[in-house]
């Protein structure tokens, strides 16, 4: 027996429905290509590595969340963090291949497979198999043992039993599939390590098979690393410390549509931002007479990202040597301003350009709970 979906009440439908109205309004929005859609969904899939991997104590900065998605080394990450977040990585990139692929298949081999990428680089946690014995969660701070998993012995069976659950139920909303899938699998605890971010995976993967929105407006990786302590909380409510599936799965799948609501929310909110700042800072290349090559960068910038020359490089699609010459005149005409030297390198806004962001007259939406009267 699995952790079974809850009645819906009203306001979960209207959550619901409002979420895909979101949803919509997104894919309306990004119908025709933009030039700066490509490194908005860069962005947001920065920010669900970094968000999901903040969860298990793996933090790194902005700048290394897109340095891992853009396969640059970092630039304060330790060598151990940075082994994780290329393994979530890898992870998330095989997730938005299978997005739109005819022959997608959800198995349990590809399940141990996403595993094995997050975690190979470590082969004493027995990536890519299933645990072998009892398994605790511990809260370090209080030393105590907040959830004990079922008995290894149930796993295949259990995990057999979820993902028969995902090919043959699709009558509940996809949210709320997505949602259990997500539950039942942190819950069932089936691998030695790497469980949350397993669940969280598998969530992303089964929105993004939705194939309402690009996936990476799907997730809500960086919802929950924002709010990791009330995440604990409800599993921990919903779980009671133990493999008790009976159990009522409506608090859970509120706090995850509350989510999926907020974070449809701020992706809004940051499309608007991103096509209003494209404009003004088009404009601003343009007064000073920069390639519009350079804009990208600026973008990059004005979001609080430090540059390299090597990304520079991909971005703008140039040679090294066009590379220097347009950070520097971006340099010179006091729109970034250069740290460190020779490969060391970076580029960050200078004063103007940071606070374009604020200043540009630009209004967001104030974000809101749906479920708060």
């Amino acid at each position: 027996m699995l952790f079974q979906l809850p009645t819906l009440d009203e306001r979960d439908r209207q959550v619901i429905e409002e979420i895909d109205r979101f949803r919509v309004d997104m894919r309306f929005t990004l119908r025709e290509p933009k030039r700066w859609d490509g490194q908005l969904r860069r962005n947001l899939l920065a920010k669900a590595i970094q968000g999901s991997n903040s969860i298990e104590g793996y933090d790194i900065s902005d700048d290394d969340a897109v340095a891992a998605v853009d396969e640059e080394e970092p630039l304060t990450a330790s060598e151990a963090t940075w082994a994780e977040i290329q393994g979530y990585r890898s992870a998330m990139s095989y997730v938005l291949q299978l997005a739109d692929d005819p022959d997608f298949t959800l198995d349990q081999s590809l399940l141990k497979s996403l595993q094995y990428m997050m975690l190979g680089h470590d082969l004493t946690k027995s990536p890519g198999r299933y645990r072998q014995k009892a398994i605790y969660v511990v809260d370090e701070a209080r030393d105590v043992v907040v959830y004990e998993g079922p008995d290894h012995e149930q796993v295949p069976e259990l995990m057999a039993e979820l993902v028969a659950s995902l090919q043959s139920d699709e009558s509940a909303p996809g949210y709320v599939r997505a949602a259990l899938a997500h539950l039942n699998l942190v819950m069932i605890h089936p691998f030695r390590d790497g469980n949350g971010r397993m669940a969280r995976c598998l969530q992303t993967l089964l929105l993004a098979r939705d194939k309402i929105v690009a996936p990476q407006f799907s997730s809500i990786e960086e919802f929950l690393g924002h709010n990791t302590p009330a995440y604990y909380a409800v599993l921990a409510e919903v779980g009671g410390g133990a493999w008790n599936p009976g159990n009522d799965t409506t608090p859970w799948v509120k706090f995850i549509l509350k989510a999926h609501h907020i974070q449809a929310q701020t992706v809004v909110n940051r499309l608007h931002e991103a096509g209003a700042l494209w404009s003004e800072l088009d404009e601003l290349a343009a007064r000073n007479k920069l390639p519009e090559r350079c804009v990208p960068a600026l973008f990059d910038a004005v979001m609080g990202l430090s540059l390299r020359r090597s990304g520079y490089m991909k971005l703008a699609g140039v040679e090294d040597r066009t590379a220097t010459r347009d950070l520097q005149a971006m340099v010179d005409a006091d729109l970034l301003v250069a740290k460190g030297e020779r490969r060391a390198r970076t580029y960050s806004a200078a004063t103007g350009l940071r606070l374009l962001r604020h200043t540009s007259g630009i209004t967001k939406r104030r974000v809101i709970d749906p479920y708060e009267d």
